[in-house]
């Protein structure tokens, strides 16, 4: 992790939006701060900076604020001189976004415009260029495809569906839907094992990891929530903390990163691919396409075995069952 004696992200050679957010991000990273602490800090220094508004501007991909900038640089140790360089590279990137009226006729961001708003998380459809052609061109693809889908059955039967069609429900069938549920780990599923809230077992830190503990009593609530674009993201529900998502460590892309909750911001490294393995899932996170399971391996079977991302291997360790739970009592913050 980064610290005070190494140098601090440069925002001057920035190019792109994507960039500037990301470095943000690194800078934060940099800082060894939390989001409260870095509310503290602007506190501290006069600003006004939740940490809801922290995760919000770090999870969009629109800039942020001047005034946003200026205090979270602040916030992160850096003093007024570098508040200023950040606040300018922002202006730079501003100015050289194309406003609307700008776009030349034929650019396809001519046609549509985009929402007022955060960006939407999922697919980003292409902009419709020549509508009347390709109203035509659909309704014609449409005639066409329409006989091959339901063709009738031999004697004047009842038609039946596509063999595409019939796939791909089978697949939106297997896979889970949004919703309250124990993630149990395939090789302590009869041992009555979930993944919960729980400690490093070394006592190196303190703080909140996802471990396999008891199911009975299980705190936090797990709810699973899909983001776009086949991803999921793992929220944890706390009575008392609040809600968080389930975080590869850093960001790192290397085997044994442990797993804990963090404020929910829409980054990679929260989000987790879920591919159908027996009756359970392999979690793999988006970032960098490795699996998630027990930091020991399949072997490692006892309440406290902490859950990090690991080199895939197909054993029973990295394959998780979703099950059905029932929605807490108390009201999800």
């Amino acid at each position: 992790m980064a610290g005070p004696f190494d140098a601090p992200p440069q925002p001057d050679r920035l190019t792109t939006t994507a960039e500037f957010v990301a470095a943000l991000g690194s800078l934060r990273q940099w800082s060894g701060r939390t989001f409260r602490q870095l509310t503290a800090a602007a506190k501290a220094n006069g600003d006004a900076l939740p940490a809801s508004t922290i995760a919000g501007a770090l999870g969009r991909a629109t800039l942020p604020r001047e005034e946003f900038v200026a205090a979270f640089v602040r916030a992160c140790g850096l003093g007024e001189a570098e508040s200023v360089r950040w606040v300018a590279a922002r202006k730079r990137l501003a100015a050289e976004l194309p406003p609307l009226s700008s776009v030349a006729p034929g650019d396809p961001a001519a046609q549509v415009r985009p929402p007022e708003g955060p960006a939407r998380r999922g697919p980003q459809w292409p902009a419709l260029v020549g509508v009347g052609a390709g109203v035509l061109l659909v309704l014609f693809a449409v005639v066409s495809v329409l006989p091959s889908l339901y063709d009738p059955q031999p004697g004047g039967g009842t038609p039946g569906p596509s063999p595409f069609r019939a796939a791909a429900t089978s697949l939106n069938d297997r896979m889970p839907s949004d919703g309250w549920y124990h993630m149990v780990p395939a090789h302590v599923a009869e041992d009555g094992l979930c993944i919960g809230e729980g400690r490093e077992r070394s006592g190196r830190t303190d703080r909140p990891l996802a471990v396999q503990r008891p199911c009975a009593g299980l705190v936090p609530d797990t709810f699973l929530r899909a983001v776009g674009d086949g991803a999921w993201q793992i929220e944890w529900h706390h009575p008392v903390e609040g809600a968080g998502c389930l975080t590869v460590d850093e960001a790192l892309k290397a085997p044994g990163a442990l797993i804990a909750p963090d404020y929910c911001t829409g980054v990679p490294y929260q989000q987790f691919l879920l591919k159908p393995a027996g009756s359970g899932f392999v979690v793999r996170p988006l970032h960098s396409g490795l699996c998630v399971g027990a930091l020991y391996g399949e072997s490692d079977m006892r309440a406290g075995a902490e859950i990090a991302q690991k080199t895939c291997t197909g054993r029973r360790d990295q394959i998780f069952l979703f099950r059905p739970a029932p929605a807490p009592t108390w009201t999800p913050r």
